[in-house]
């Protein structure tokens, strides 16, 4: 029964930390989910620490992911349970590690009544602390790379709803973020214990120097970001205004509703794009009448770029070896028609292929963002990263079964993963700029956005479709991740999705015009995201283009936290330091 209620409590914490993200939003519980399971993983018993720690830790993240990621359901409810199950894994190895070799409770209890061995054991607490934080990030890492990696909902992505902690990621990465509140709860932990024991003891209560270091570290993390928060949106800065069209258009495992055909498809592209563009002729003659009587003159800002989603046209262009692409005369009126509507450049998604013709099995298909400003001038993207399950799928015959099983068709020939690094280059007025491109969830995955930063003013531009997963909370969880890569790079980010969240985000991670007050997103007069509609905005690239921490050496926090705990295993063993004797 103790062991029944152990397991219990651990997948409450799980739950609790779930509750942290959207659709919960209780981002606050993320500094005390481990207030319950960090005891749990230190009083693991006197045999099988590890594998009694690495279980427990598991039945937390299974509990969290399960929740999480339940959006995933409304694809494949044996696929969310087997990648949850998976996920827990990277818990599991964090609850070993903890309840053995980082676990500060393996020896009995001293009496600290000297000043010199209260600030012994005081570093003592704030050394495991900082092996634990460090390990979690290291796993959150990690997990973001193998078995091609899935780096969604690491702890620091709960401070999206907390701009002002969210800037360090500039220095550290979002999994840098996550060292906060695993530090500061390890801290809280010990102190607790530390005061009770010495209640118990009736020594004289001291002062728990290492709780209040905790505390500085957590405002030395709001200071720097306070101070980033206003700082950022200073400088030079390169406005370009952006028309983002969304259609809303549902679909069930990737297969787009029937009463969808091509042509209403890029009828209502079209309708849309023509509307946002009157509205922006609107606003220039208002501007104009405004300031008619006046000695100053504004410029008149129509969009510089129109955006348009992921694969949202129902064509293919032939890629050539030198990377120009060309289309049938169908899809190539579209282009001409939208550029021909003034100095402007059409981004939208569409498969490209190399070959004879793209229902050949063994041609080149490439899910890919192209790049149209007129005359002949196009450059496009291919998508690296794929989506398993989406848009390939290993060579194991029960994978495609199950793909059938859950999506009622067999799965394709698949996408073939693209290779270039370059950034696009896109002409805003008189100035160029880059483009770093993403599809779809790469815009979550730094590791992918970070190869192509340049010292050079820079635009992220994200083309996504989430609607896979209907009305449910896996577009706005998609978002959240999305936005960290503007702070980590210190690049504004335009994102244009089928279904999803389309809006543009500042280089401090925010959707709001940091000149106007502008909320720049497009949602209907309930908030909701899944709306049909365009928006008219404009973003600002900072001209300097300064690399940031993060955009220059990547993950090295992270990575230097799982090499110093991976280290610390066999320093303890060497020096005999994983013996029995802690309070149970």
């Amino acid at each position: 029964m103790h062991g029944l209620f152990r397991t219990l409590g651990a997948a409450a914490c799980g739950a609790v930390l779930a509750m942290s993200f959207t659709p919960f939003d209780q981002s606050w519980l993320v500094w005390g989910w481990m207030w319950v399971l960090l005891p749990l993983l230190w009083t693991a018993g006197p045999k099988k620490k590890a594998l009694r720690g690495f279980g427990l830790a598991w039945v937390s993240g299974l509990a969290f992911w399960v929740i999480n990621l339940k959006w995933l359901g409304s694809v494949t409810w044996p696929g969310a349970v087997a990648l949850s199950s998976y996920l827990a894994l990277y818990f599991a190895i964090f609850g070993g590690f903890a309840a053995t070799v980082a676990n500060p409770w393996r020896r009995p209890y001293v009496s600290t009544l000297t000043i010199p061995s209260r600030f012994r054991e005081m570093g003592r607490s704030l050394g495991y602390a900082a092996l634990l934080a460090g390990f979690w990030c290291g796993l959150e890492w990690l997990r973001g790379i193998a078995l091609t990696g899935f780096s969604w909902n690491g702890l620091g992505v709960t401070f999206a709803n907390n701009l002002i902690l969210a800037q360090n990621a500039e220095y550290v990465g979002v999994t840098g973020l996550a060292f906060l509140p695993v530090f500061m709860s390890a801290v809280a932990v010990q102190t607790a214990l530390r005061f009770y024991r010495q209640f118990r003891a009736g020594e004289v209560k001291t002062l728990h120097w290492d709780f209040a270091a905790a505390l500085l570290l957590i405002m030395a993390a709001f200071t720097v970001g306070t101070s980033r928060l206003t700082s950022v949106t200073n400088g030079e800065k390169i406005e370009a205004r952006v028309l983002l069209v969304q259609q809303n258009i549902p679909q069930v495992a990737g297969m787009v509703d029937p009463a969808w055909d091509a042509q209403r498809t890029v009828d209502g592209f079209i309708e849309l794009t023509e509307k946002g563009l009157e509205q922006a002729a609107m606003e220039a003659g208002k501007a104009l009448r405004e300031t008619a009587s006046e000695d100053e003159v504004v410029p008149l800002k129509s969009p510089d770029l129109i955006v348009w989603p992921e694969a949202c046209l129902p064509d293919f262009l032939a890629l050539a070896v030198d990377g120009t692409t060309q289309g049938g005369p169908g899809i190539e009126s579209v282009f001409d028609y939208i550029t021909g509507m003034g100095d402007v450049t059409l981004v939208t998604g569409i498969n490209e292929y190399t070959g004879d013709s793209p229902m050949d099995p063994a041609v080149d298909v490439y899910n890919s963002l192209v790049m149209d400003s007129g005359n002949g001038s196009r450059a496009s993207y291919q998508k690296h990263h794929l989506v398993v399950l989406g848009e390939y799928i290993p060579d194991l015959p029960f994978l495609r079964d199950l793909y059938r099983d859950a999506a009622g068709v067999d799965f394709g020939s698949g996408i073939t993963p693209g290779q270039r690094f370059e950034p696009l280059k896109l002409q805003v007025g008189d100035r160029e700029v880059g483009v770093i491109p993403s599809i779809c969830f790469e815009d979550t995955v730094a590791r992918v956005t970070r190869k192509f930063v340049r010292n050079e003013p820079q635009l992220l531009i994200n083309l996504t479709n989430d609607g896979w997963f209907g009305e449910s909370e896996g577009a706005a969880q998609h978002f959240q991740n999305a936005i960290f890569r503007t702070i980590e790079l210190r690049r504004p980010m335009v994102r244009s999705a089928n279904r999803g969240v389309t809006g543009v985000v500042s280089a401090a991670g925010a959707l709001t015009d940091p000149y106007t007050g502008q909320k720049r997103s497009l949602v209907d007069e309930d908030g909701s995201h899944f709306h049909r509609g365009y928006l008219l905005a404009s973003t600002y690239i900072p001209a300097d283009g300064a690399l940031t921490l993060y955009a220059a050496l990547g993950d090295w926090f992270a990575i230097t936290g799982l090499i110093i705990g991976l280290l610390w295993i066999p320093l303890q063993a060497l020096f005999g330091k994983c013996s029995s004797g802690a309070d149970e």
